[in-house]
């Protein structure tokens, strides 16, 4: 029999790049107030943050989909969770070295969808959610602009990993930053 698992929230999309320290340097000394709005930067890569409040809130929604009639419904904070505390740098790949991370997001509604079909009936106990947590500094000013980026790397069952079939997502009102990050 074929089940599915939809894994449905709210959280971030978080782009980053790299910046010589001198090229922010300079931007300050040219205009000390709106400096970040002088910095031109490279090319961006991106990273989906499943919400912060992914493990406290019973917010994110896993859906266990037997067929189209039946969806068993459940919170993300009732089904095992595996956390891996991992480095930023890890996070925001490649890492380059001594330079800041030029960082903004906006907030999106995101669906991350797995199948399997190799048991008759499913077990809620055997389904296992791998969170990767990483906490962000403070920007170069000191201050708080988001607090973790919590990825969701996977989902098992009875152990094994489940394959991912798709993971979509839309973007919503919200822009955060942009703000710069020192990642040293």
């Amino acid at each position: 029999m074929k089940f599915s698992i939809e894994i449905k929230g709210f959280g971030q999309r978080v782009f980053y790049s790299y910046i010589e320290k001198d090229i922010v340097r300079e931007a300050k000394e040219s205009n000390r107030e709106r400096y970040i709005e002088y910095i031109f930067h490279g090319v961006d890569n991106n990273v989906h943050s499943a919400g912060e409040d992914l493990l406290e809130s019973n917010r994110p929604v896993v859906y266990i989909v037997v067929n189209e009639k039946e969806k068993l419904r459940v919170s993300l904070n009732k089904i095992n969770c595996e956390i891996k505390k991992q480095s930023i740098k890890k996070v925001f790949q490649p890492h380059v070295k001594n330079c800041f991370t030029y960082c903004f997001g906006f907030n999106e509604e995101y669906v991350h969808e797995y199948s399997f079909s190799d048991v008759e009936e499913v077990d809620i106990d055997k389904i296992t959610a791998r969170i990767i947590e990483s906490d962000i500094p403070k920007t170069i000013e000191n201050d708080v602009w988001m607090k973790k980026i919590i990825l969701i790397e996977s989902i098992l069952y009875d152990g094994k990993e489940i394959k991912k079939d798709r993971f979509s997502s839309r973007p919503m009102q919200n822009i955060y930053g942009p703000v710069i990050i020192d990642l040293e």
